[in-house]
């Protein structure tokens, strides 16, 4: 009722300074950040994963393969593989769009990209793993004798669940994430890829996953050509088509093909007011004009070599597979700021 009312639920937390830090959005502006900031965001200096690594268990949850490790440090994290036949495609989504998320003042773990040699893993005997089948996980994985990993650092602190967009509607940061999720194409934007995390003193809300942001689908290798374009089950979108004789046009062109295995189907086109994600998400439609517009200019301010350096991070083999995800966020990022420009001057 809302919504066809022109109405929007009312933000709790913006103004006409623009929207207060909280337990979802850091106070720095992401044009104090310098490159280098932008390439290590929240990786604390001197933290890379060090080996000999020890597997605790095999990750259980989501499409990706993978297992959770300690190391000689005690650190523990996350470490996740890329899917057969797609090499640095989810690794590098995954570090890239982490970077990138941070700078634009939002929570997410420390991702960073790692190779080792499968002589620096051992198994605990929890871990629920065999070496025949270790080996076989690494097997054609392997390049030069190496793995390539997403290494995603455990966060510290009381880990509460994932938080619900839904519940937390009035939050603008939460409204606003919507434009940064169209920015890198993360389609899998629902409460399952959120972390809350209790500090002791205050509540954290993380995001975390980012597999299926840039040209990335954890679940299958590439995107689609309308992964952005349509929700995975779309009523509105079928109904219009059949009402039109199919005349009716989504904005997604299914000719459209995968670039690179390692960057997939990262696509410069981008309509920003029609951006979708898999499913619904209820905190996304109640942007208002003033959020989005806000949201807009933090993504304007980066530079371009901020860009770089967050794309750096995701340490792409070929230099053109790091030169096409950079001129697509250029252009997507264009794209946004034409549809959000400012109100002309009175």
């Amino acid at each position: 009722v809302r919504r066809t009312t022109g109405r929007p639920l009312p933000s709790c937390n913006a103004s006409k300074d623009g929207i207060a830090s909280s337990s979802f959005l850091r106070e720095e502006v992401p044009e104090s950040l310098s490159p280098e900031a932008v390439r290590w965001g929240p990786t604390p200096p001197g933290r890379f994963p060090t080996p000999p690594f020890w597997i605790t268990r095999v990750k259980a949850e989501g499409k990706t393969a993978g297992f959770f490790v300690e190391d000689a440090q005690g650190a523990r994290y996350l470490f996740k593989l890329d899917l057969i036949g797609y090499p640095e495609l989810v690794t590098g989504a995954e570090v890239v769009s982490s970077k990138l998320l941070h700078a634009l003042g939002y929570y997410v773990p420390s991702y960073e990209i790692l190779y080792a040699r499968p002589d620096q893993f051992l198994l605990m005997p929890q871990a629920g793993l065999t070496e025949e089948a270790l080996r076989q996980l690494f097997a054609d994985r392997l390049q030069d004798g190496r793995l390539r990993i997403c290494a995603s650092r455990l966060l510290e602190g009381e880990a509460l669940g994932p938080f619900r967009f839904k519940q937390h509607r009035c939050c603008a940061e939460l409204r606003t994430l919507q434009l940064a999720y169209a920015w890198l194409n993360n389609t899998d934007a629902k409460n399952h890829n959120t972390l809350l995390v209790w500090t002791g003193t205050q509540a954290i809300g993380y995001l975390i996953d980012f597999g299926t942001s840039l040209g990335a689908n954890a679940a299958r290798g590439s995107k689609t050509p309308c992964q952005g374009w349509q929700y995975d089950v779309d009523l509105a979108h079928w109904t219009l088509e059949a009402l039109s004789l199919t005349l009716y046009d989504s904005g997604c062109q299914p000719d459209e093909a995968s670039w690179s295995p390692a960057v997939g189907l990262f696509s410069p086109r981008l309509d920003a007011r029609r951006w979708k994600p898999y499913a619904p998400n209820l905190a996304f439609e109640d942007l208002s004009e003033p959020e989005a517009r806000w949201m807009a200019r933090r993504i304007g301010s980066l530079s371009r070599a901020q860009l770089e350096a967050a794309v750096s991070a995701g340490a792409y083999t070929r230099p053109e597979d790091a030169a096409r995800i950079l001129e697509v966020l250029e252009a997507r990022r264009q794209a946004i700021l034409e549809a959000f420009a400012e109100d002309p001057a009175p």
